[in-house]
């Protein structure tokens, strides 16, 4: 009998589908999946229905991006918080154009805190093309926001092909964690990286990353938090989204049990 897996397991849309939060909703729900992410304009008293029919729950509202321009920043972090308290979001996915400095440390702070007025936590990616490029910066960024308002979330691609080292993975808190976004890649034929993330990932175990070492590294040490699945690629993009959630949850299941 297959043992069931050892974390929660969840879905981060592909925000090229051409599905509605109904058709979303159900596609995680009879994957198998606990949880789904949605995009802000979906997050509203609609949407919420739509996730107590299922008896799923919103995990993370896509997306702020913190950049130099504080108002435009503010703006839409107050947007976000909405979206997050409309369907009881537990993260808002940010991510940074600019590092950590004394200018956006107290904007940080500030977008923090209109997502805890919301009920949601500020979950802080890292990626190599962007101003947050590793585990350890991104921690520096949660304690700027206050570890009780962030989490890190680590996505499998960025920490693949950003400057993270298994050393950090080892010894980031596991309370730091907000969670994983797991997903494999294609070997890549380009340089340009965007569209390597945007249009060249893969399946778990379809692709080049040590997934086996990644689960294994959170694991052993006790992890136990949420997986959310997601696989940006062009060619899978035809797939109907409930095969494409099936194949997801298929794939992903094993790295963690």
């Amino acid at each position: 009998m297959t043992s069931e897996p050892k974390v929660q397991l969840a879905l981060t849309p592909d925000s090229r589908w051409d599905v509605d939060t109904a058709g979303l909703v159900a596609a995680a729900a009879g994957a198998g999946f606990g949880s789904v992410g949605l995009a802000e304009a979906n997050a509203d008293a609609a949407g919420a229905a739509v996730l107590a029919a299922a008896g799923l729950r919103c995990h993370e509202i896509l997306a702020l991006i913190v950049t130099d321009d504080e108002q435009a920043t503010i703006d839409q972090a107050r947007r976000v918080a909405k979206a997050a308290a409309a369907v009881n979001a537990r993260w808002v996915l940010t991510g940074f154009r600019v590092g950590l400095d004394e200018r956006s440390g107290p904007l940080i702070a500030r977008c923090a805190a209109l997502f805890a007025a919301a009920g949601a936590g500020m979950a802080v990616e890292f990626s190599p093309l962007g101003g947050t490029k590793s585990i350890a910066t991104a921690v520096d960024i949660v304690e700027a926001a206050g570890p009780d308002r962030a989490g890190v979330l680590i996505d499998t691609w960025h920490f693949f092909n950003g400057e993270s080292t298994w050393e950090q993975l080892e010894q980031v808190p596991l309370d730091r964690i907000a969670y994983v976004q797991f997903d494999d890649a294609l070997p890549p034929i380009s340089p340009n990286g965007i569209k390597e993330t945007m249009h060249r990932r893969a399946m778990p175990g379809e692709g080049i990353f040590d997934l086996e070492r990644f689960a294994a590294t959170l694991l052993d040490r006790g992890w136990s938090g949420l997986v959310s699945v997601e696989v940006l690629n062009a060619e899978l993009r035809g797939l109907p989204v409930a095969e494409f959630a099936r194949r997801a949850y298929e794939t992903t299941a094993g790295f963690w049990r």
